[in-house]
């Protein structure tokens, strides 16, 4: 006979990182409800998808890796419904003196939210992500792709995953995550989802959650679900779109109601074009990213802007209600944390904003996308590069992170170079062996 224990009541603690999106714990409820908070290691801002540990200017072998705070937001407490008896809540992280960790993702996010605030105006964000989706299993065996065919909006692949969907659909609605579309995307079980838009700290808490809770969710059914960028060379690779939008007095002032750009929504995009260069790294954090970067993919390798042209990396939206105007930013990867591509963007509109920045000419369907508007870093290097040179990234994001964000893309630069140095590859094989 099978006896039900009672479960204990659990508070799953959620706390932004820079790689996998959120890490956490789980701590009992007793211990954790409201005006609680947790201690957690510094090591998070140094920790690699892999795990692999990089030295920061917060966390390091020198100063032992010290305990910060946890405080939970109480504005993201859920109950996970399918789950016996958990909730979650989203935390920021402070220091034991109460200051607030400036090198966290969500802080930052924050400060720049409050940048808008000092101008009377709210951004709101709408992310929308890319996922390839295969059946669990031994990965020397092969994908296997979830859907027998690789075609772009589908209703026989949808109806092949509408029983996945549907629940991911609901459990995201059962903690206010509404999930406005999810279709086919062109290539072997590839799929797209978009998140309803919001403020854009909580478009980004929405963003964290839902890729994490999907991915737990196709674990739960035997399959596996990746965001990163590029699975398949000859496939589309996984962007993280960004729909972007400026609220003022609680109205979209994001065009001039005439189909055309407001004055704010052209400087704000004109932000974005202007530090896009700075800040690629944010939206492009790891080895695999720069392989997604294709034109002929319609992911931009320049920084550009057009009236609804998905060939640039900036896609005006204006054909529509003024009261749905808005940018479609199109360079990140889905491999990207929300947070970080969302502080990327609002910093950069900020300095639009601020600057008075004039917005350059829009990328025309006859324009030569291999020339028109300004190269963007190609490499993981050299965005890093651009990156800790730029005084507009500290300006905007604070010297604190800028430090602590660089020095672990460089420990991903340092991972791939010591593969790459300690292994024979199959190209070197086939290119040598028969010849030298």
């Amino acid at each position: 006979m099978q006896i039900s224990v009672p479960r204990v009541p659990t508070v799953r603690l959620e706390v932004p990182d820079y790689d996998l999106g959120l890490r956490g714990k789980s701590v009992r409820a007793d211990k954790l409800g409201p005006g609680g908070r947790a201690s957690m290691c510094m090591i998070i801002y140094g920790l690699s998808v892999a795990d692999d540990v990089t030295d920061t200017p917060i966390a390091n072998a020198a100063n032992g890796y010290p305990d910060a705070f946890a405080v939970p937001d109480e504005d993201t407490r859920v109950r996970l419904p399918w789950h016996v008896a958990t909730e979650a809540v989203i935390a920021d992280m402070i220091h034991q003196d109460g200051r607030p960790v400036l090198e966290s993702p969500r802080t930052l996010l924050r400060q720049l939210v409050q940048g808008f605030g000092g101008l009377g105006l709210v951004p709101v964000l709408g992310f929308e992500y890319e996922v390839y989706v295969s059946r669990a299993g031994n990965l020397d065996e092969g994908l296997s792709p979830l859907g027998r065919t690789i075609s772009a909006y589908s209703l026989l692949r949808l109806a092949e995953v509408n029983d996945l969907a549907e629940e991911f659909m609901a459990r995201m609605e059962s903690v206010a995550i509404p999930v406005e579309a999810f279709h086919s995307e062109l290539g072997p079980g590839f799929f797209e989802f978009a998140l309803s838009p919001a403020p854009a700290l909580q478009a980004a808490d929405h963003a964290a959650r839902a890729r994490q809770y999907f991915r737990e969710l196709c674990a739960e059914r035997g399959l596996r679900a990746t965001f990163m960028a590029k699975l398949h060379m000859d496939q589309s690779g996984s962007g993280g779109h960004v729909h972007q939008s400026i609220v003022q007095d609680g109205a979209n002032v994001f065009s001039n109601g005439q189909g055309d750009l407001s004055e704010l929504g052209r400087q704000y995009v004109a932000g974005l074009i202007a530090s896009m260069g700075d800040l690629t790294v944010l939206f492009n954090p790891f080895m695999n990213s720069f392989k997604r970067l294709n034109a002929g993919f319609f992911v931009a390798t320049r920084a550009t802007w057009g009236y609804d042209n998905r060939n640039a990396a900036c896609r005006t939206i204006l054909n529509v209600p003024a009261t749905a105007a808005r940018v479609e930013h199109r360079r990140p990867g889905a491999d990207a944390s929300p947070y970080l591509v969302a502080a990327g963007m609002l910093a950069g509109g900020l300095h639009g904003l601020q600057e008075q920045l004039h917005l350059g000419p829009a990328l025309l369907p006859d324009s030569d996308v291999a020339t028109f508007g300004a190269d963007l870093p190609a490499s993981l290097e050299a965005a890093i590069d651009v990156f800790e040179a730029s005084s507009l990234a500290r300006d905007l994001l604070g010297p604190e992170f800028v430090a602590s964000y660089a020095a672990t893309r460089r420990g991903e630069v340092a991972a791939f170079t010591s593969w790459w140095r300690g292994t024979v590859t199959d190209w070197e094989v086939n290119r040598y062996l028969e010849h030298l």
